[in-house]
């Protein structure tokens, strides 16, 4: 009687983890997508039927990062597709990587770099691609 209980119960772990990582796999397309919308964790969370704090923890421990350092990471990786590839504006940049303004956006990119975007535009128009040379996160 034991074991089967033991089998029950392991059963149920695999089960439950299986479910959240399809939930982590779902929640990290759903943000790829809409990095340029406001997210937040809560409305996320709600979205996919989870308790906030619940799934705040659980993002961290599947995804080894914060909910806002992902979305951060994913609007800074468009941010330098975008320094790199078209000449728009540090304002329009911000607008479409989802950033409230291009200050903040600015601010931001130099406290994750160690450049400031404009800095590193021209490094990359005058070099080609840099990406590469950015410090790691």
């Amino acid at each position: 009687m034991t074991r089967i209980a033991e089998k029950v119960a392991r059963q149920h772990r695999h089960e439950a983890e299986e479910n959240d990582h399809a939930l982590i796999d779902a929640v990290l397309r759903f943000i790829d997508e809409n990095y340029m919308t406001d997210l937040n964790l809560t409305d996320l969370a709600e979205r996919f039927n989870y308790n906030p704090s619940y799934f705040s923890e659980m993002f961290k421990s599947k995804v080894g990062k914060t909910f806002i350092q992902y979305v951060t990471d994913a609007r800074m990786a468009h941010a330098i597709r975008l320094l790199e590839g078209t000449q728009l504006s540090l304002w329009d940049i911000a607008e479409l990587t989802g950033f409230s303004n291009a200050s903040y956006f600015s601010s931001k990119f130099k406290r994750t770099y160690g450049v400031t975007p404009s800095d590193y535009r021209q490094r990359a128009s005058a070099t080609g691609k840099i990406d590469s040379e950015l410090p790691k996160k």
